[in-house]
This record gives C-alpha cells, structure tokens and sequence, in this order.
C-alpha cells in the first residue's frame, strides 16, 4: 500500500478546539476507504509522499517540477528548449503575475541586473505587488460565476457584490491561506465556536462577504419549493467543481453516467446546504431576489471612504432633485395656461437624463451600504424551522420526493454512503448550525486528496495555459487523466506543507526551467512525438485575455487608473449602444473621466450586457462557473483594435506621450513607442517603415498612426 502524505495542516487556535473531532473523523474515513474500495483509482487515491524523479539533465532542473517534467520528456527521448531570453522572461512575468506590460525602464533594469538571483527577486516583487491580486483575482471570479447583476428577465442589479469581488483580490495579496479562503465561501457564518448557552456570537463581516460565493449564481423570480431547491442544487453542484474538481451535478437526474457517483451523493451532499437562509427581500424590491445581511465596512480606509462618497452622492441627488422639480414646475405652469408644453426640446432631454441620473445615484447609495449579499443557517425552532427532512428526487424533479437520506460526503471517496458527523454545540441549541463547516472541513481536510490536487492544477492552468489535468474542474473520467499525475501529487503535498500558501506554488513553478523555456523553439522530433505539447518540451505562447488587453492599451498610452478597490466602474460604451440602453432602461452610469479608466476586473459585470471591446477578446460574464476563457482569433478583435473608438483615442495618448519622453527625434520616438508597447527596440526596417508610415500620414497624425500599428500587433496580445 502507498505511504499516505502525513497529516501536516495547522489550523488556528480558535478552530483548532472546535474541529478536531471532524478531523479525526474525517482521517479515519479516509484511512478505511482503501479497504471498502479496493478499486479506487487517481485521482481518489490518497495523497502519497513523493520526491522528485531522478534525471539524467539534471543541470536544466531549478527545483522538483523540472525533475518530473524532465522525466517524461526523457522517458520520449525529448528535452526541454532553451531558455527565453531576458527580455522575453520579464515581459512574460509581468503579464502572468499582475496582468500589465513592464516599462521600459523595468525591462531595462531586469535585463542589466548582474545579480544571478535577479530573476528570483523579480518573482518575489511581483508577487508582493498589489497588482497580483487584481489580476488573479479575475480567474476565481470567473469560477465563482460573479456578476453585478442577477440575469434573467429585467437583470437586477446585485448592489453589493461588488465587496465580494475586493474580498478575493485581499485574499491573493494577503496570500490568505487556500483552506481558509475556501472555508469562509462555503462556511463563514459557523466558524465562530460555540462553547456557552448564549446568543450565537455576531458574524464577523468578512466571512460574511466572502459567502457572496453561495449566492452569485442567476437568480429569477421565486417560485416557492422549486426555486429553493434550484438554488441549493446549483450551490452543491458549484462547490463540488470549484472545490472538488468533481460534475457532481451531473448526478442529479440520475446515476452519473462517467464516475462513481450515484444519484443519492448529490442529495447527501445538498443536505450540508438544507439549513441555508437568505434574507427577505427589501421592502420596495420587485424581484425579489433576496436581501442582504449586516457586514461593517471592514478593510482599512473604506468605513472613511464610504461616508465621504456617500455624503457626496447624496449632494449629487438633492442637486438633481431640485432640478428635476424645477422642470417640473415650469411644465406644470405650461399645462395651466395651454395643453401644450411649455419645456423647450433641451428641457425635456435634460429631465429625462436627469431623472435617469437620480435612479442611478440612488443605486450608489444602496452600494455604499454597510451590508453583504450573503446568508446564514437558519436559526432553527423555535424560532425557524429546524433541519428539513431530505429526499431523493425522482428524475431530480422537486416535486417528486423519493428515499429520506442524512447529509454524507461523496462515497467515491469514502466507499460508503454512511451519515456525515455534524459536531453540533455543547448544548444542541442551534441544530441547524455546522453542516456547511462539516463539509468545508472535509474538503481541506490533509487526507482528502482532492482540494489540493484541484487548486494547484488550477494554477498551473492559469500559467502554462493548459493544466496537467486539461479539465480543471472535471478530474473524472471524461477529463481524460492527468498528464503528470505524481508532478500534481508532489505540488498538492508542498501546497499542504506551506501551510495552503497560494503564492508558495506561484513561486515554485515561475521559478521553475519549464516555466522559463523558450516559446519559439523548433524541434521536429518533438512535434512529431507530441504535438500538442502535452510533455511540455516547450513554452506555449498564448494570448492575453480580454481584461489584459484592455488594461495594457490603457497603460502604454499612460492613462490607466491606478486606483484599487471600490465599486464598480462604467467604461464609455460604443456611441451606438449607450443610445439603446441610457435612461430609464440603463443600469450604465456612464464615466468619461479617469474613473471610468481602471483596471478591467472594476468594470460592471451585467449579465445582459458585456462591455462590447471585452467581449470581443472572450471575456464571459458568468451564467455558471467557467474555468477556462475561450481564445477566438476573429476579424472583430482586429477591427475593434484598428478602428473602434477606445483603442484609436489611446494611441491618440500614447503618442502625446511618446512625444512628451521622447523629445522631437523621430527616430527617438519610434524607438521608445517600440519599448513601451512590446518590451524592445525596433529592427531596422521596422523603424524605416515606421517612418515612411509618419511620412504618409496627415500632418500631426503620424506618430498615433505609428502607436495605433504597435497595438495592433500580435507582439502585444501575446505573450511568448
């Protein structure tokens, strides 16, 4: 039998104490588990203690992952390619680690460091940039299906999802611990222990923001018994294939029909989520989609940020008030005296836009409030209803109840289909209380294999464009295996040893030769062998994804807004398109000042309506989890970059910019154009037709010519 990995996660003092029982429980399933189901394969085998293979390269190995990468690349008769080059490196660092081109300046300091360890130290401060966690951050966004609207019919705006969006971005930089952050989205109410006969101790606000996670899935109008089980079927399907890596879902209807996994796990695994309770909705709210739950203002600076755009919303509403009323009195008169209006066409148009500016002022407001889009457990009798009885479902139909069943975690894992332990309080006052804690802490529990196994193939995704496991949230049968499947067990017991430390696997693998081969070598016997580079004998070169695109546009022409944190923005849409959706119907509070210029993770996520230069590029507002972006190559994207609106007025900037750090030299414009947008100096030719390009143009319009040709090359959407 395989040596498992050793129980090695430390967990808080306060949690240490309240959980221990479910550990120890949870250890001793998985201990018996290998008995009751002898035919258990990977990756539902249990974490085993592994040391890097032995190479015969072992001069191209920087740590443990060349070492199982070398070996199946030497197993083929293959090798890794050569490193890329310097300046190739610290623009593929830049854009992987914080999503935004290095300066000029940057580049240069990196390339004329004489230090052996310069590349080291790069990772490291690019780690420690608050820039990471914006754009890391964007991927489990997309996993968490967020959005700043509900879906469906009317699109409802979702007023604070927004801190949930801040959360996770604190969560990256602070480097949060993996099994912290993933308890406080499952379980954040229930973490605080209970040991006396009183009241349950208040939420504290940031779990309570964190468990915005449970409720970003669309949301229409209730419809009694059967939207509550819509909503907790999606919440088990999501957190099996965020967390698990498992289409748990799949086994709603019916058997799965890949995995082992019956249709009773989905109904034990949503009975962890029977007690869940979302607030009425406000007064006033006619879609009643839910209310939100008190959650202080809690990071540093945004209680006093608050209340100073409040105060300033609320001047910016009485002055639109007044307005308003003044219009309407000046109709009102009109009316008296003639059936004819006395409001010239510009009046009208102004009550209209003003009107439309007061509703959106007023949704300001409701997102400045100190509360979360969040739930809690019920409180359960006497005062709620206690644990509902739970059932299978015919064909997964609500109303067609089958077999009583007890929550339990999957039997795949297990080999049995026996009751989870709820550990309740020491005087079952709150019966309703710990069923989301119990299944959290199963999850990140050192012996099960799976959420380790799950978050590092997740990151190594999200660097190398492709995961060990080509299907990051399906480690079943379909998904095909794993590529290297000891490499993803040795990165899981590492995450587990450095205490679930996320940026402890970022540096392992940034700082690994496979991560720093060259894009471009040519090798046919290795395209031969493996032509979808599975064995990773070369660097993939892929493109940004759309947020990245916008914001590097943004940063080359100097006009991206550092700005971190806060609500939602609301870039300038195509003339067309403001036209269709402005006033009564709009939820676009348009901004054409440097507010409306963030970073592209601040941009209002509407379900009904994706910012027009995003999508182009792929990016998805989620109806569901998505853990992968496509990468279309369309004549839309080369039009949007050529002639739409955004990208000509930035190299309008970017060459006032040019112009202002690069005197009057042409030639020494062309050359710093070149460094800012693509990280070099330009060949050459390149430089001959970049001047024959200004010579051709209309007088003043040469050198944005030459800027809006730079943003349109591959060179800068892609990174090699």
């Amino acid at each position: 039998m395989q040596k498992r990995f050793p129980l090695v996660r430390k967990t808080t003092a306060t949690m240490l104490g309240c959980f221990l029982a479910t550990h120890l429980l949870a250890q001793i399933v998985f201990a018996n588990s290998s008995a009751t189901n002898s035919v258990a394969v990977w990756p539902f085998t249990p974490l085993a203690a592994l040391s890097p293979p032995v190479v015969q390269h072992h001069d191209r190995s920087a740590n443990g992952i060349d070492n199982f990468i070398l070996a199946a690349l030497e197993k083929n008769g293959l090798m890794l390619a050569p490193a890329a080059s310097a300046r190739t490196l610290v623009r593929r660092l830049y854009f992987d680690v914080i999503g935004l081109p290095p300066s000029p300046a940057e580049v240069d300091a990196f390339v004329n460091d004489p230090d052996p360890k310069a590349y080291e130290k790069l990772v490291d401060k690019l780690l420690a940039d608050s820039r990471y966690g914006e754009r890391w951050a964007r991927f489990w966004l997309d996993l968490a299906r967020y959005a700043d609207t509900a879906g469906y019919e009317g699109d409802p705006d979702l007023p604070n999802a927004w801190r949930y969006r801040d959360y996770v971005i604190d969560a990256f930089n602070q480097d949060k611990p993996y099994d912290k952050f993933l308890i406080e989205q499952i379980a954040g109410d229930e973490t605080e222990e209970i040991m006396g006969a009183g009241d349950l101790p208040e939420p504290k606000p940031e779990p309570t923001v964190a468990l915005t996670f449970l409720r970003l899935a669309p949301f229409t109008e209730p419809r009694g018994d059967a939207s509550r089980h819509e909503m907790l079927s999606e919440m088990t399907a999501t957190v099996s294939s965020v967390f698990l890596g498992l289409t748990v879902g799949c086994a709603q209807c019916h058997n799965h029909k890949y995995d082992r996994i019956p249709t009773k796990d989905f109904y034990r695994m949503k009975a962890f989520f029977s007690t869940v309770q979302i607030q009425r909705p406000l007064p006033g709210d006619g879609f009643q989609i839910g209310g939100p739950l008190p959650a202080p203002f809690y990071r540093k600076g945004e209680k006093e940020w608050a209340t100073k755009l409040t105060a300033q919303r609320n001047a910016d509403l009485a002055e639109a008030r007044s307005l308003v009323s003044a219009l309407d009195k000046v109709e009102d008169v009109g009316n008296k005296s003639d059936p004819k209006s006395s409001l010239t066409s510009e009046q009208s148009a102004q009550r209209s836009k003003t009107k439309a500016r007061i509703r959106l002022l007023q949704q300001d407001l409701l997102r400045l409030q100190p509360v979360a889009m969040s739930l809690r457990h019920s409180y359960g009798p006497p005062f709620e209803p206690g644990v509902p009885e739970t059932r299978v479902l015919d064909r997964g139909e609500w109303d067609k109840p089958g077999e009583v069943i007890e929550a339990g975690f999957p039997s795949v894992f297990t080999g049995h289909q026996s009751p989870a332990l709820i550990r309740l309080d020491p005087f079952k006052r709150w019966p309703t209380r710990s069923r989301r804690l119990t299944l959290a802490q199963w999850i990140v529990n050192s012996e099960n294999p799976m959420a380790a196994r799950v978050m590092v193939n997740r990151l190594w995704d999200w660097h190398f464009g492709r995961g060990l496991v080509a299907t990051p949230s399906d480690f079943g049968k379909l998904s095909g295996g794993a590529s290297h499947p000891e490499l993803i067990d040795w990165l899981a017991g590492r995450f587990i040893e450095s205490k679930w430390s996320v940026k402890s696997i970022h540096r392992l693998i940034l700082n690994s030769s496979t991560y720093r081969q060259s894009s471009k070598h040519l090798n046919s016997q290795a395209e031969a062998a493996d032509p979808e580079n599975t064995l990773l004998w070369h660097f993939r070169s892929r493109r940004l994804e759309a947020e990245a695109v916008r914001d590097s546009v943004l940063a080359v022409s100097g006009r991206l807004n550092p700005e971190q944190f806060g609500l939602p923005i609301f870039p300038p849409l195509p003339e067309g398109l403001a036209e269709e959706v402005k006033f009564d119907n709009s939820k676009w509070d348009t901004q054409d000042g440097p507010e409306g210029r963030k970073r592209s993770i601040y941009v209002y996520q509407q379900r009904s309506m994706s910012m027009p230069f995003l999508q182009t590029f792929d990016s998805v507002v989620c109806d569901g989890t998505r853990d992968r972006r496509q990468a279309s190559v369309t004549p839309l994207q080369a039009l949007a970059m050529y002639n739409g609106r955004f990208a000509n007025e930035e190299a309008t900037y970017f060459a006032a910019r040019v112009r202002q750090e690069a005197g009057d030299s042409l030639a020494t414009q062309i050359q710093l154009a070149f460094k800012i947008a693509l990280g070099r100096e330009a060949a050459p030719d390149e430089s001959d037709r970049m001047r024959a390009l200004v010579s051709s143009s209309p007088i003043g319009d040469g050198l944005a010519a030459v800027c809006r040709v730079l943003l349109n090359a591959n060179e800068f959407v892609y990174v090699e």
